[in-house]
């Protein structure tokens, strides 16, 4: 099987690499910066193309008429103080990746969302696929989420093409590798990653709970929903669902209560002081978001995954503690001397079209 990837090079299309290796496919991968020809990204042909130009859709035609499937792993987390062009980049490639892809007759389309693109938290239960979608109101991340959907379902319906689109809504996805990198984007590039083995206190909201999903364990996913041409949502996340007592555990840490208000006023202070990279509308889908039942990719992909979430979260918290990184653009290693040249050059990452 052909499959093309799109933003191949990131967190988790790094992962998916991996996991391809050695399974018989040919994987094409697209993206605006190409890594070098090491592990894992040796295992793809590589096309360095800017997807968010409409100049860049005769190549791409070219390059899915060939493919048997589409794995569509391109997104746009920054600049967060430019939503427009976030829109552009994200929902907007989406567009137009998927509609070449229907347009040529690529069999089989599989695109990952988020369970940001669910309505808010009511209950304290898991929910399935059928929970609406709708999204966190605040958060500029999730919206765009929710509208990528819409675009593809209406993609699909106008092709006719429900039964060939696969969409996978995978919890916080995280790996040793992108520690650092994910770092990049939530703390300021002048403090060192170090500082996280030595964080005294930790402010925790009671309401606070995240699930986690390793990288490797959502690329089995993809690749199995690739593989039986599966269509419809799937949730993807690993257990148990960690409280902020688990975050503090695994900082070395002891948590100290915080409201909500509180966290998002001082988050708000930060952001508009230019002192920190996230919106506040991250602390809004970290408390509103619902927390996901996954049955249905165990019972339907008979994926089950590898990795626990307070595996995840050991890792996420060694790679960033680490700095961690690989020798993809996307992906390289967090580094405050680095940070610093590139902040003078270029501005703060939250200013950046490419981090």
């Amino acid at each position: 099987m052909k499959i093309v990837v799109t933003g191949a090079s990131g967190n988790v299309g790094t992962a998916l690499l991996g996991v391809l290796r050695g399974r018989g496919h040919e994987v094409g991968a697209v993206v605006r910066r190409p890594p070098p020809p090491v592990a894992p990204y040796d295992v793809a042909r590589w096309t360095a193309l800017d997807l968010s130009q409409p100049a860049s859709e005769p190549r791409l035609r070219e390059l899915l008429s060939e493919a048997d499937a589409l794995v569509h792993l391109a997104w746009g987390f920054h600049p967060m103080r430019r939503p427009d062009y976030l829109r552009a980049v994200s929902v907007g490639v989406l567009e137009r990746v998927v509609r070449v892809a229907l347009d040529v007759g690529v069999a089989h389309v599989a695109h990952t969302s988020s369970v940001a693109v669910y309505s808010p938290r009511t209950t304290p239960s898991l929910v399935d696929e059928t929970w609406p979608p709708g999204g966190i109101p605040t958060a500029t991340y999730s919206q765009h989420k929710v509208a990528a959907e819409a675009t593809l379902r209406r993609l699909a319906a106008a092709a006719g093409a429900e039964d060939r689109v696969a969409v996978l809504r995978p919890a916080l996805v995280g790996h040793y590798a992108a520690g650092g990198p994910m770092l990049r984007c939530g703390l300021p590039g002048i403090v060192p990653g170090a500082v996280l083995r030595h964080v005294p206190v930790l402010p925790v909201d009671p309401r606070f709970g995240i699930q986690l999903v390793h990288a490797r364990d959502l690329a089995d996913a993809l690749v199995r929903v690739v593989e039986r041409r599966a269509h419809g949502p799937f949730n993807i996340a690993a257990e148990p669902l960690l409280r902020g007592p688990d975050i503090a555990a695994a900082l070395g840490a002891r948590p100290v209560p915080l409201r909500r208000e509180h966290a998002r006023a001082l988050l708000a202070a930060a952001w508009h002081a230019h002192l920190h990279p996230l919106d506040p509308g991250w602390v809004d889908m970290a408390l509103e978001a619902p927390w996901v039942d996954s049955s249905r990719a165990r019972e339907e992909l008979g994926w089950h995954p590898r990795h626990t979430a307070l595996d995840v979260l050991a890792e996420l918290v060694r790679g960033m503690s680490d700095g961690s990184g690989t020798a993809s653009p996307a992906l390289r290693p967090r580094r405050v001397l680095d940070a610093c040249v590139r902040a003078a050059r270029e501005g703060t990452v939250a200013r950046r079209a490419l981090t």
